[in-house]
């Protein structure tokens, strides 16, 4: 009785339809990280940067390659519309800032704009907080270092306790005014 059992199981077994293949997933969205964004590594030149951009990165009146010898930023705008910017010193990619024009931009962390200062100290274990440069208090910026006054992301927290500003990168990210 028990192998009839066992035969009628396996051969409905067989007879079983195998699932439908799966959809193809879309692919993750890029995060923003301490080494970049997507294509565009924290590091590049602006060159690069062009390249892995596909935009021309020429925005400012008489702003040329040169400029990027000193210091300039450069915005970018992404495919779905959000805009990040594009910090360059000494030629080389060392700052990414998302700000209100980038509200689908996220770390790996899943925090970016608009995200709550609790989200902030929910992620990143270890930060360092600091009085906002231009806001009075309660407003103060989140810094969580990957490599202590070299490499890390910077929250910028407003009154209200939401982030309004997430810089990324090396430590130009400390920089309250763009290039200062």
């Amino acid at each position: 009785m028990r192998l009839a059992a066992l035969v009628s199981i396996l051969a409905l077994a067989a007879c079983q339809r195998d699932a439908p293949p799966q959809e193809p997933t879309e692919a993750a969205a890029p995060v923003l990280t301490v080494e970049g964004y997507g294509s565009v590594r924290i590091g590049m030149t602006l060159e690069q940067a062009r390249a892995a951009t596909g935009a021309a990165l020429d925005q400012g009146a008489g702003v040329t390659d040169e400029d990027a010898e000193y210091c300039q930023e450069q915005r970018w705008t992404l495919a779905d519309g959000d805009k990040l910017y594009l910090m360059f010193e000494q030629n080389r990619l060392t700052r990414i800032t998302a700000d209100s024009g980038a509200p689908h931009v996220r770390t790996a962390e899943n925090v970016g704009v608009g995200s709550s200062d609790a989200d902030v100290r929910g992620a990143y274990q270890g930060l360092i907080e600091t009085p906002s440069e231009y806001s009075a208090p309660p407003a103060h910026d989140l810094i969580a270092w990957t490599k202590p006054d070299r490499t890390g992301i910077r929250f910028e927290v407003n009154e209200a306790g939401i982030v309004t500003q997430v810089h990324a990168g090396r430590a130009s990210i400390l920089y309250v005014e763009g290039c200062a």
